[in-house]
């Protein structure tokens, strides 16, 4: 039922687009038709149904109503993987990585989509596997060049990873505790 009135016009896609890649963004409906460049009824319309279904919410800010993620919806999580995965970001992250050899999965935090980082253990990805450390700093140099700023990566084989969750360790659980974004590999491995 929700992915039935979820993806069901162009103004709603890019609505979501710009949330969900951008989760601490707030926006009144004029800011969002400016930056959106569509029709004022089609933002506002669309603005309405996605806080129907519980995606977004609203709060007045003087005479405004300003609407932003709604952060409870379970939800939220699968989108922004659907929609990163299927972004030019994602896809050139996805491009870059899908034949490193010996990479089960890559993860992207939340810090890496909003930029702010609560605390010194964030990271903005964290590469799962045995792959050799000279390619994911080829992958890593590759997109500080084209964002234009610098990332904090970790890697760490699988064994590792698990022993790490086991003993509570700050990065991994920092990590586990955003909401995270699986671009590559089988969501299983995180389990």
């Amino acid at each position: 039922m929700l992915l039935k009135k979820l993806f069901i016009s162009k103004v709603r896609i890019r609505i979501l687009e710009k949330y969900l890649l951008n989760p601490s963004i707030s926006f009144h409906v004029r800011g969002l038709v400016r930056e959106l460049n569509e029709e004022i009824n089609a933002v506002r319309r669309e603005l309405i149904n996605l806080e129907a279904i519980g995606l977004l919410k609203s709060k007045r800010d003087k005479n405004k109503l300003v609407y932003k993620l709604n952060r409870e919806c379970t939800s939220i999580p699968e989108l922004q993987t659907l929609f990163l995965k299927n972004s030019k970001l994602g896809q050139k992250i996805l491009e870059r990585v899908q034949n490193i050899e010996g990479l089960e999965s890559l993860i992207v935090t939340e810090s890496f989509l909003t930029e702010t980082y609560l605390s010194e253990n964030d990271i903005d990805m964290l590469f799962l596997g045995n792959p050799k450390i000279k390619d994911i700093k080829n992958v890593i140099t590759e997109l500080e060049r084209d964002l234009e700023r610098e990332l904090k990566a970790s890697a760490m084989k699988r064994e590792d990873f698990d022993f790490a969750k086991k003993k509570k360790d700050p990065i991994v659980m920092n990590l586990l505790k955003q909401n995270i974004v699986l671009i590559y590999g089988n969501p299983n491995t995180l389990l």
